[in-house]
């Protein structure tokens, strides 16, 4: 089999190569061994912290390496990325230089850039002398609402957010009466069903009524491919405003995306694969090709370039006794400036994993054309770029940049593998 490029991973960084690369007109076969990071994710679009200045960051930093050039180049190629997800039935809201604070499920505020429609109402620029209720619903374990009330109160007040009523109420799903703990995913299916999202509407506003409320707050199951039409159903029968509240993981929001991006892959003409590659041919510094283990088999794929997209623990590096390693082309994996050297990962997980923790920032280098580079910093092999959160120099939950970086990185891997 033969292919012009090879994207390996089929996260936000693969699927942008992918669709980055066949606007250059090539060939292209997307590898994945299944769902990554993206359809985990909260579904959130973190692109940077707008406080900060790209040429401020430090100099292995992803956005660094990409230039201001093609950072101030980000948001249009961002909008027309934007308005083909739209065209495979997920909206998503906000600008690249703009924050936006939301409410998670959990009662606290995360700040951001972009987020799907759903979820947008919730932003905190907008609920200045808003009456919200929260529903949960019951035998529900995956969102306590009277939690989340209590902290949103008490940050309605230590802040000055000017929110005038905060309530919650518990209701029953319909079809689930009864039920306990049912699946997070069960319930957004089955409001894709037209009947029983009308009966839960019926619920909704019956519950609600002559109270006053403006806004909504939903635990995140409002349709698992047909989360607008929710919202919208919603808001038409109460003429008040609804939104999602961000989700831990893995989340709907986080699988709508990626359910997107597989339709628009699709659209775009993409093949994607599904198998594990576990080896790879080299000549000369150059790949000629790459084995996949496949449900049939295994299965050799010739191409001219190959971008690898793997992310930074779904399936990016592996462990071994003398420390971290990049498992398809033994890449090294650098912690800032020296090569990582950890040997038990046990060691690493202590009171800094959530904050400025080495393993949420370690990854392989690259040149300014996102080739990976070797321990003595030259072109490891001259037809191989990278994207996404296995590139090192950043930490995602810091520099609030998770998707940012993958989507620009896939994206200028992919043009750059294509002008090959």
């Amino acid at each position: 089999m033969k292919s012009d490029i090879i994207i390996i991973g089929g996260g936000m960084a693969g699927a942008a190569a992918a669709i980055s690369a066949k606007e250059k007109g090539a060939d292209v076969t997307l590898i994945r061994k299944g769902y990554g990071s993206t359809a985990l994710s909260s579904g959130a679009f973190d692109i940077l912290d707008t406080k900060k200045d790209v040429n401020s960051l430090n100099k292995r930093h992803p956005y660094r390496i990409a230039g201001e050039k093609n950072f101030n180049l980000f948001k249009s190629s961002l909008n027309n990325f934007l308005k083909d997800i739209k065209a495979e039935g997920i909206q998503i809201d906000g600008a690249v230089t703009k924050g936006a604070t939301l409410i998670s499920i959990a009662g606290v505020f995360k700040d951001t850039n972009l987020c799907q429609h759903s979820i947008c109402e919730g932003r905190l620029s907008g609920l200045k002398d808003a009456k919200i209720l929260f529903f949960g619903i019951k035998g529900f374990a995956g969102f306590n609402p009277k939690q989340c009330c209590g902290l949103f109160k008490e940050a309605n007040e230590n802040n000055n957010l000017l929110i005038k009523k905060i309530d919650y109420r518990f209701i029953d799903f319909p079809g689930h009466e009864g039920e306990t703990f049912p699946s997070p995913f069960i319930l957004a299916m089955r409001l894709d069903d037209e009947s029983v999202l009308e009966k839960f509407v019926s619920v909704v506003k019956k519950t609600a009524r002559k109270n006053g409320y403006t806004h909504f707050g939903f635990p995140p199951i409002l349709g698992l491919r047909k989360a607008n039409a929710a919202v919208t159903a919603l808001e038409d029968s109460t003429d008040c405003k609804v939104f999602e509240l961000l989700p831990h993981l893995p989340s709907i929001p986080g699988y709508r995306l990626q359910m997107s991006l597989d339709r628009l892959l699709n659209k775009k003409g993409v093949t994607v694969l599904i198998g594990d590659v576990n080896m790879a041919a080299i000549k000369d510094k150059r790949i000629e090709s790459v084995s996949v283990k496949t449900r049939n088999g295994i299965l050799n794929i010739q191409a001219r370039s190959f971008i690898l997209a793997t992310g930074r623990w779904a399936g990016g590096k592996a462990v071994k006794k003398n420390g971290i390693y990049e498992p398809i082309f033994n890449l090294p994996i650098y912690e800032k400036e020296r090569i990582a050297e950890i040997k038990n990962v046990a060691d690493y997980l202590d009171s800094y994993v959530l904050e400025s923790h080495p393993l949420l920032s370690v990854g392989i280098r690259v040149n300014s054309r996102l080739q990976p580079l070797n321990d003595e910093d030259d072109i490891a092999y001259k037809n191989l770029f990278a994207a996404g959160a296995i590139l090192g120099g950043y930490n995602y939950l810091t520099d609030q940049c998770g998707l940012g970086v993958a989507f620009l990185t896939g994206h200028l891997a992919g043009k750059y593998a294509g002008e090959g």
